[in-house]
């Protein structure tokens, strides 16, 4: 038994930090079978029901009628404010009494620092028998640095930053890669930018105004928000007029952010990538730009000037918003800025999930002085193709590492499919050959074969062979496949001349030397537009005919091949030591 009454409190701390720990030892471990909880406030759902954050707390019950489209405010923490609170990974108003709707969350209980998770992750580095006898008879020692003992009662001054509490559809992007709800999802409102940002930066007067203009490199012209470049670049001519004739007028500055560089290919040369983004995005109506900045937020490329750029334009009391297309990159962006700008952590969900901002989020700290940084909801562009995908087939269509040339050469009368959402026709060329180079996922099927097949091919391949469409009914629910004409002319065989993309999706590089008449071939309401050639450089190992895969798909498959004939060639023998022993 332990004497203890003599010894005043601060002694007895050793004591019990010890006495704990080991009394944790004695507890049970958890299953090495079992994944750890990284939040546990939030229980994993049931199997059985996946379409619910949490049933017990539901109040609702299950109908098969259609559901209303969802009353959500959008405005986020715009204000100083706010009404209620904001989830600080998607800008949602966070809400504890209905467990379907967004925003929902479980306010975290409060743990002991002192018992919580105070052993099970340590292992005893002795036995009872190898204790100090003065320790068990209760002599304890008053260490000299009592910090340690702080940090171990929960009381010292240097703890870890706690996460911030978010609602339950960031906790399962941001763990599992899913929505909770995929129904939800379906319901929540377009996001009305007119209305929310529009507006305030139209206003003459007031604090600075900087746009950043998010766009994906490897979605260029899909991604580009055109409705808000027209909208700032008359705002710009309406407040620059008034300013000139001596009136109020708050002209607000266009910095163009292309992300994801890292998934172009490293022979493209940064001025010739920053020459042709701003001819796009001229063509796109942003005529006003003030600055143009090429940046990768996963390595790190261009951050610093980026910043530096912001904070002089917007000065120290300005507003700057991060305005893009559904993942073009704008919470990642904002997250990385962080890191190079006040050092502040910020905590929005990133994912590769289109919509995954719900609200506007205020971020301040992350940019010098009192200025506001604004991560806003993704612009919903109709016109690109991943709009109309399921969660699987965007997973298939996503562009997630560098892009890889698959080079074709072909004449009059043949066709190459990407997947089963793209056709491209030779129809008549003025030389025997095209190269034909696709620049798309490198998990998506392609395939070479006559024109005459075509037909065929959608009805027997589309949604098998060809995926995505994933499945045959999907092909059908995808819409109409349509036609689209171009006249083209090229002067080179040796490089591409010219694009065709589709928006969402990717692009056929075309290089000839002489004129063609090509037709593509898409679903109805799909944005295809001629360009420039980005890439000019092809493929010297040219596709066969045929279905044919990436080489990262082919090495995956055949690991995946060798990996199921070694599991059935040991079953065999486990079967034939069976027989023998029988």
């Amino acid at each position: 038994m332990m004497i203890a009454r003599s010894h005043s409190l601060s002694k007895l701390k050793p004591l019990i930090s010890i006495s704990l720990i080991s009394q944790s030892f004695k507890s049970k471990p958890p299953s090495p079978h079992l994944p750890p909880n990284p939040n546990p406030q939030f229980q994993t759902p049931s199997k059985l029901q996946p379409l619910t954050f949490f049933k017990p707390f539901s109040s609702s019950s299950s109908s098969s009628q259609p559901l209303p489209p969802l009353s959500l405010s959008r405005d986020g923490n715009y204000d100083e404010a706010p009404a209620a609170p904001v989830c600080p990974g998607c800008g949602v108003h966070m809400q504890e009494s209905d467990p379907k709707t967004p925003g929902f969350f479980l306010k975290p209980s409060k743990k002991d620092p002192r018992s919580y998770k105070l052993g099970p992750h340590l292992e005893p580095i002795a036995l009872e028998s190898e204790f100090n006898e003065a320790l068990k008879k209760g002599f304890v020692i008053e260490p000299e640095d009592l910090s340690l003992v702080s940090k171990l009662d929960g009381l010292g001054s240097e703890s870890k930053p706690e996460k911030p509490v978010v609602c339950a559809r960031c906790h399962s992007l941001r763990y599992y890669g899913r929505v909770k709800d995929p129904t939800v999802e379906n319901l929540l409102p377009d996001f009305d930018f007119y209305h929310t940002v529009g507006r305030k930066l139209a206003l003459a007067s007031g604090t600075r105004q900087v746009v950043l203009m998010v766009v994906d490199a490897a979605d260029f012209d899909g991604s580009f928000p055109r409705k808000v470049a027209k909208l700032v670049s008359d705002t710009i001519d309406e407040n620059a007029a008034a300013w000139k004739q001596g009136k109020a007028g708050n002209v607000p500055r266009v910095v163009l952010v292309v992300t994801k560089i890292d998934l172009l290919p490293s022979s493209l040369g940064p001025t010739r990538l920053e020459h042709w983004v701003r001819s796009r995005a001229r063509e796109g109506g942003a005529e006003k730009i003030t600055s143009v900045h090429l940046v990768s937020a996963v390595r790190d490329w261009g951050l610093r000037n980026l910043v530096d750029d912001v904070a002089s334009l917007a000065g120290p009391r300005g507003n700057v918003w991060a305005i893009g297309a559904q993942n073009a990159g704008k919470s990642t962006l904002i997250n990385a800025i962080g890191k190079y700008g006040g050092g502040k952590i910020t905590h929005l969900t990133e994912a590769p999930v289109p919509g995954t901002t719900l609200g506007i989020v205020r971020v301040e700290g992350v940019l010098p002085g009192k200025t506001k940084l604004f991560d806003t909801p993704g612009l919903l562009n109709p016109h690109q193709i991943t709009t109309r995908l399921t969660r699987e087939e965007q997973s298939l269509v996503n562009i997630s590492k560098e892009l890889k040339p698959r080079t074709y050469r072909i004449k009059d009368g043949y066709s190459v499919h990407i997947a089963g959402l793209m056709r491209l026709d030779i129809e008549e060329s003025s030389v025997d050959s095209v190269y034909v180079t696709a620049w798309a996922s490198p998990y998506l099927p392609l395939h070479m074969g006559k024109t005459e097949n075509a037909s065929e091919m959608v009805e027997k391949h589309f949604g098998r062979q060809l995926q995505p469409p994933i499945g045959e009914n999907r092909v059908k629910e995808l819409g109409q496949w349509v036609r689209k004409e171009f006249h083209i002319s090229g002067n080179s065989w040796d490089s591409s001349s010219v694009d065709i993309a589709a928006a969402g999706l990717g692009w056929f590089a075309v290089g000839l030397k002489g004129e063609a008449v090509l037709s593509v071939w898409t679903y109805d309401g799909i944005d295809v537009v001629l360009r420039n050639s980005l890439l000019p450089n092809r493929s010297l190992n040219f596709e066969v005919s045929g279905f044919t895969v990436s080489k990262i798909v082919s090495k995956a498959d055949k690991a995946s091949n060798k990996s199921q004939r070694q599991g059935e060639k040991k079953k065999q023998i486990d079967h034939q030591k069976d027989s023998v022993t029988c």
